[in-house]
């Protein structure tokens, strides 16, 4: 069962006193959705920019909830006397510390997992990967922030064994707080590249944002996995962390087979093969992580092997589609930066059999004053690549198409996805694939369901 507390372990865990009501004596878990809150669980009333959790306290009531948690303030928009309220000084502190508390006490192995690209990816092929062989929970979809970590870690059943944490961060000490909430054992950084570089300002400051996972290892038994050499993020873990650290070098890494299904390939260290349904270096990167965490907490290869080949990506992440003319979507249409874009490029080159190769590049946000000279070098970076077209969708992709301009292949510039979908009308068939990535914002996910959702495609 996932985490549930009594009235007197919630004071002591979170330093609440009880506010109005009678002290009930069941346990309950937690719910911080006043719409999803049902009978005999506990209401946890967060307040954010654009809701506060204290309003629906009545509608908790309604649902049957045992009681509600709550921050001090001169009046609560309840009036039932009986209605048990734990007031503690702030919610959003009390939810960390109950999930701290909850991950103490069933002490599974937690991964921690970041990166400016390929976090999610990687918690899934760890998921994939520990699920075979051992009681795996993780993170859910976008639950990698200061309200989905703690949700996710209550969340645990009882009996689990191993916890995949997805970390995000829009700043420093982001990671800093989720770590703390997680105590993570084995710390994997995928890489530190531009993204959230508007917020950030450097990719320096952005490895210390990463390595704050580091900083709550155990520098006695805590293990970091480092996906990248980039020696900006490997001297931040370096001043961070002086335990065990593995990084990736491409010499460890052999690649056997890379085909339209995923790659087949060895470690330097093992001769058992290994398949996951991707391709390219950077997302093989993702695999090595993976691997290297499963080898610390005890799986052999042979048991890592068959794991990793149930992974699938998520959509928008990579995943494969077929349009009507018999031509292969490569649909990242979920988010992007520039990292993440040169990554699927180079998985497209790599293992599509096609000989039309194009590429879809939509708006890449949040790289504020650096967008234009990022998104010009990406579009350099594109210029001798072996595709055969590159149409770039909305008024920052232009940049990119800017840089790619004397490129040997079409480049085509448009202002919405609708003009995209015209310029590729005429360009699929059985022999093209095509990679569509963008940032949320671009809307590049109408783009696939249009071409892929029709038989005029």
């Amino acid at each position: 069962m996932p985490a549930e507390f009594t009235c007197e372990e919630i004071l002591e865990i979170c330093d609440g006193r009880l506010h109005a009501g009678m002290m009930p004596d069941e346990a309950g878990s937690i719910c911080s959705d006043s719409r999803k809150v049902s009978e005999g669980q506990w209401y946890l009333a967060l307040a954010g920019e654009k809701f506060d959790g204290h309003d629906f306290l009545g509608d908790a009531f309604a649902s049957g909830a045992l009681g509600a948690i709550v921050a001090e303030r001169s009046h609560y928009s309840i009036s039932n006397p009986n209605f048990p309220l734990i007031v503690v000084s702030d919610t959003l502190v009390a939810l960390h510390s109950l999930a701290r508390n909850w991950r103490k006490r069933i002490s599974p192995k937690v991964i921690g997992v970041t990166g400016s690209s390929g976090k999610t990816t990687t918690k899934e092929m760890c998921a994939a990967v520990f699920s075979h062989s051992k009681r795996c929970f993780y993170s859910a979809r976008n639950e990698n922030n200061e309200y989905g970590v703690p949700a996710t870690l209550l969340a645990m059943p009882d009996d689990t064994q191993v916890a995949v944490i997805e970390m995000a961060m829009r700043g420093l000490k982001q990671i800093d707080l989720l770590a703390r909430c997680a105590l993570p054992d084995v710390g994997i950084i995928t890489n530190a590249g531009s993204a959230h570089i508007e917020l950030l300002g450097s990719i320096e400051n952005i490895a210390i944002a990463k390595c704050e996972l580091l900083e709550h290892l155990n520098p006695a038994r805590g293990v970091a996995i480092i996906g990248n050499d980039a020696p900006h993020l490997l001297d931040r873990a370096g001043e961070v962390f002086q335990g065990k650290t593995l990084v990736f070098s491409q010499e460890s890494l052999i690649v056997l087979n890379a085909s339209q299904e995923g790659t087949t390939f060895r470690l330097a260290d093992s001769d058992q093969d290994f398949f996951v349904c991707v391709s390219g270096l950077p997302l093989l990167q993702d695999a090595w992580c993976t691997i290297m965490a499963a080898r610390e907490l005890g799986l052999n290869d042979e048991e890592i092997a068959v794991g990793l080949r149930q992974f699938r990506p998520l959509g928008g992440r990579g995943n494969k589609l077929v349009t009507g003319s018999g031509a292969l979507v490569l649909d990242e249409s979920y988010n992007a930066n520039p990292d993440s874009v040169k990554a699927a490029v180079c998985g497209m080159i790599e293992s599509a059999g096609q000989l039309n190769k194009i590429v879809v590049l939509g708006d890449l946000a949040e790289l504020g004053n650096h967008t234009e000279p990022l998104l010009r070098e990406l579009g350099v970076w594109l210029r001798d690549k072996p595709i055969s077209a590159l149409i770039t969708v909305g008024r920052l992709a232009r940049y990119i198409a800017d840089g790619a301009q004397g490129a040997p292949y079409d480049v085509l510039v448009c202002s919405s996805v609708i003009d995209s979908e015209q310029q590729l009308r005429e360009r699929l068939n059985s022999n093209a694939c095509v990679l569509i990535k963008g940032s949320r914002a671009a809307k590049l996910d109408q783009l696939v369901a249009a071409i892929t959702s029709s038989n005029n495609y």
